[in-house]
């Protein structure tokens, strides 16, 4: 399975593990990760963050399965961040990497602790989880995959928010500093890896021993 992420840190996060997950399963796995700035086609993209080849570079470098999008976390809840960009990047991925679907990487909430919450965009943690879940579902149905249905979705925020209120969001639950409390810690890169291996790889997550 070839997948390819346009991304940030959040994506690099719920891919921490995917090679060693994946392989519990017997799934072959390439994986891309890096951002995304196709109109400058800035040579800025490879495996990782930094490299020397655009974006159509990489779109057009293999015949990726899925090309998975996101917003940044700090304007995942804002919908109008979305737009046009998600359309611009979606006929892009389209045009030079045919072959792919896109999936809809869900981010997830900032824990109740970080300051930006507060003093910067003035909403709950439970706010910013709703309006994301909602930014993430009208995007995924505009995805324009060949099969006309709405974009799968990784949903991790979803778990994300499950495992918050299961805990009491402690800090270093899911999250870690010094990055502040918004970057996933191991285990919540665990739990990321656990959803991208059961939505994309079809696996059982639970039978994971890694």
């Amino acid at each position: 399975m070839k997948i390819l992420t346009i991304g940030n840190s959040f994506a690099v996060n719920s891919c921490r593990y995917l090679p060693e997950i994946f392989a519990e399963g017997n799934i072959p796995l390439t994986l891309a990760r890096h951002w995304s700035n196709a109109e400058n086609d800035i040579r800025q993209y490879g495996n990782v963050y930094d490299g020397d080849r655009t974006l159509r570079e990489m779109l057009e470098a293999e015949d990726w399965d899925y090309v998975t999008m996101q917003q940044a976390s700090h304007d995942s809840w804002r919908i109008g961040t979305y737009h046009p960009y998600f359309e611009n990047l979606r006929d892009y991925v389209h045009k030079f990497a045919p072959t792919a679907d896109i999936v809809i990487h869900e981010t997830w909430a900032y824990r109740t602790d970080n300051e930006r919450l507060r003093s910067e965009f003035m909403i709950s943690q439970s706010q910013m989880f709703g309006l994301l879940k909602e930014n993430y579902l009208e995007i995924a149905g505009m995805a324009g995959n060949r099969d006309g249905k709405p974009a799968m979705i990784l949903p991790v925020g979803e778990a994300f928010r499950i495992t918050q209120e299961l805990t009491g969001d402690a800090v270093g639950g899911l999250t870690r500093n010094p990055d502040g409390p918004s970057h996933a810690n191991p285990l919540g890169e665990f739990i990321g890896g656990l959803i991208w291996y059961a939505v994309l790889g079809g696996g059982d997550y639970r039978s994971v021993s890694f």
